[in-house]
């Protein structure tokens, strides 16, 4: 009540003041500036609040058109991810068609992939893992393989129902079997973590006197029954007898851990059909 009692007083005395003003003008023809400084306060009041009107209506659709750029952001991602693996695919079977290899026929058909985007990194330099934001609500499986567009990153060793964690083939506990291109010699590929001054990879298990090319693709064979045939791994980058009756072959990774951000999960495979080289 005391509220609305002041504000009748308040419009009272400028009504007051507007006639005042008006009849001083009228009998005087001298401009009383009551009228113009009133219009004045209320004009600009009417001004600020179409002023804060417009504001808030320019806000709005900034956050509109932000959430439009999002998801037109999200959607060009996804396109360039199947552009990427069908050009991993297509590159497989072009190589084939050039004999590059003899590999399985169906080394390429690896099912429908499930893209997803890395959204988290192990803190430790030995159990080197990363956190992909897709799940077993996506249809990711334990012990699924998982590829980038250049080639193997790892395999999947833990499922959430919103993300999974990979284990990347650069880690100290990782492996997997391989062959190379040319030569066709085969063995098992791991991280050269430990060794001093070392990095990518190490070709183990090939005995002195293999024939070995440097800038030979080193592919994944699927004897390990972990990673289905014929995913490129990397390329031979050196060659040197070791002390023993073993040759050390240091392997040059096809993917690069440093800027990987979006990744393939292949459908595990329970058993990968193994066909006898020729």
């Amino acid at each position: 009540m005391p509220g609305k009692r002041g504000h009748g007083i308040l419009l009272g005395i400028v009504l007051a003041a507007n006639f005042l003003g008006l009849t001083f003008q009228v009998r005087t023809g001298v401009i009383f500036p009551v009228r113009e400084s009133l219009a004045a306060v209320f004009g600009g009041g009417q001004a600020l609040v179409v002023n804060s009107t417009r504001a808030v209506a320019a806000w709005t659709e900034t956050l509109w058109d932000a959430h439009e750029m999002r998801l037109v952001r999200d959607e060009l991602r996804d396109r360039v991810a199947r552009l990427e693996w069908e050009l991993t695919v297509q590159r497989g079977m072009l190589e084939r068609a050039r004999g590059f290899t003899s590999l399985d026929a169906e080394a390429m058909g690896l099912g429908e992939p499930v893209s997803g985007e890395i959204v988290g990194i192990s803190a430790s330099p030995l159990d080197r893992t990363v956190t992909v934001n897709r799940g077993s609500r996506h249809g990711i499986e334990r012990d699924a393989p998982v590829m980038a567009a250049s080639g193997l990153v790892g395999r999947v060793v833990a499922v959430g129902p919103g993300v999974s964690q990979v284990e990347l083939l650069s880690s100290a506990t990782a492996a997997v079997a391989v062959i190379t291109s040319s030569s066709r010699t085969r063995g098992v590929v791991r991280a050269a973590a430990g060794e001093e001054g070392a990095s990518g990879y190490r070709l183990h298990f090939v005995p002195v006197g293999q024939q070995i090319a440097i800038g030979e693709e080193v592919i994944s064979s699927g004897l390990d029954q972990l990673f289905p045939k014929g995913l490129p791994v990397g390329r031979v980058s050196a060659v040197h007898e070791g002390t023993g009756l073993l040759l050390e072959i240091a392997v040059e990774p096809a993917v690069d851990f440093d800027t990987l951000e979006r990744v393939f999960v292949l459908p595990r495979g329970d058993s990968f059909a193994l066909v006898p080289e020729p």
